[in-house]
């Protein structure tokens, strides 16, 4: 399973740095200062005005059906690129048990819920420079969701656990319905790995006191499978991430550098 998610977060940090930098595909339009004689040029990008703000906290609403509240944060790399990690707390699988009650003690005997953390990484992809505007996205996740509960036996207690883990593709829509709320909205498929502690009471009688003694007993069961992923996320969206201002800053940078250059050099020519 480690091999696994290293070799996915290895995928996804080369489709970063292999993504191009010219994917803003800006519109450059040269000017002319009358009285100088300067040529300078500006560009616009095809986004709009809501580009200027690229980074989000995002809720996602539909993880409270199995038990799930992930609070997430994305930020816009690109046009074409951003990326999305969060955390969140887990308590009881609703549509598990509902799948599982009567076929097994794990939910069956469970005396309470116990609470336990939940992660998620994803790299989304939009194909149309479209990244938090309205527009599609393709997206590569990794979500991680264990369920824990307390069993009371003998007047100890016991804990057994049922591990998700996720690997897989979503096909997703960004819309902005104001300049600081967006909603996302996606479903895909993955390719799902549980690992789950399967708990079985058994109960004897002591012969020497003839009271009833029982034992919990939790074998460790993994398989793979095939899970379904789905979304709904409000997100409200705020300043400008640490990657857009560095590279505001150096092309600014450039920019003063390159135009000081030339003016020395208009100088030059007319003192000689």
């Amino acid at each position: 399973m480690k091999s696994r998610f290293i070799s996915f977060i290895s995928f996804l940090t080369l489709v970063v740095m292999t993504a191009p930098e010219a994917y803003g595909q800006a519109v450059v339009v040269k000017k002319r200062n009358v009285e100088t004689g300067e040529i300078y040029s500006s560009s616009s990008s095809k986004s709009n005005t809501n580009s200027s703000l690229n980074q989000a906290i995002k809720y996602n609403f539909l993880p409270f059906f199995i038990g799930e509240m992930p609070l997430g944060y994305e930020v816009k790399i690109n046009d074409y690129l951003s990326a999305e990690a969060g955390l969140g707390i887990t308590t009881n699988n609703s549509l598990d048990e509902l799948l599982y009650s009567g076929y097994t003690d794990f939910y069956d005997l469970a005396d309470r819920n116990l609470i336990n953390m939940s992660h998620y990484v994803s790299l989304k992809v939009f194909p149309e420079g479209l990244a938090f505007n309205d527009g599609y996205y393709l997206g590569f996740d990794y979500h991680y969701r264990p369920y824990s509960k307390g069993f009371n036996v003998n007047g100890s207690t016991s804990r057994a656990t049922k591990r998700f883990t996720d690997i897989g593709l979503v096909f997703g829509f960004q819309g902005r319905p104001s300049d600081h709320i967006m909603l996302d909205v996606y479903a895909g498929v993955a390719q799902r790995h549980v690992n789950w502690d399967r708990p079985t009471l058994t109960q004897i009688i002591d012969p020497i006191s003839g009271n009833v003694v029982s034992n919990l007993d939790i074998v460790n069961d993994r398989y793979p499978t095939i899970g379904v992923l789905l979304g709904f996320k409000l997100s409200y969206l705020y300043g400008t991430s640490i990657i857009k201002g560095a590279s505001s800053k150096s092309s600014s940078t450039a920019n003063s550098k390159s135009t000081k250059k030339k003016r020395s050099k208009r100088r030059r020519r007319r003192r000689r």
